[in-house]
């Protein structure tokens, strides 16, 4: 009966520890241009034409919605300063055919100085014809 007590109270104090490592373990969502505690910057498409300025080895997200399904899909250009991490095209959760989903860039702001990254939406066969959906931003790296 003691042993079996014993067992009891260790399995209860190894789910309270638990617990309390978990409870520090959730996160609030950002908000778009705001830093987080690693130093990681999230735009979209509310950051159109804006100059952000940041410390130099922050992480920077942006995020612009894309549907492929059309033919249309950005065209990206970023600068020196900006060094090229990763791009992914996340697909909608909904089962819709053509619907359209998010295309995510990750850069690091790796030197000192001014950097851009502009974007253009556009079908890669057909002429520019200064209509596309164009994005840019700026940055000042310090």
């Amino acid at each position: 009966m003691v042993q079996r007590k014993s067992i009891y109270s260790a399995l209860i104090a190894g789910l309270l520890a638990l617990c309390l490592l978990g409870a520090g373990c959730t996160s609030q969502p950002t908000e778009p241009g705001t830093p987080t505690a690693a130093e990681e910057y999230v735009f979209n498409e509310t950051n159109n034409n804006e100059t952000v300025t940041l410390p130099a080895g922050s992480e920077i997200t942006i995020s612009l919605d894309e549907n492929p399904t059309t033919g249309f899909s950005w065209n990206v250009t970023s600068s020196v300063g900006l060094d090229y991490v990763n791009d992914t095209y996340i697909a909608p959760e909904t089962r819709l055919v053509g619907a359209g989903g998010v295309h995510v860039w990750e850069y690091l702001a790796a030197e000192e100085g001014s950097a851009e990254f502009s974007a253009i939406y556009k079908r890669p066969w057909e002429n520019k014809t200064g209509d596309e959906t164009t994005f840019s931003m700026a940055f000042v790296i310090e």
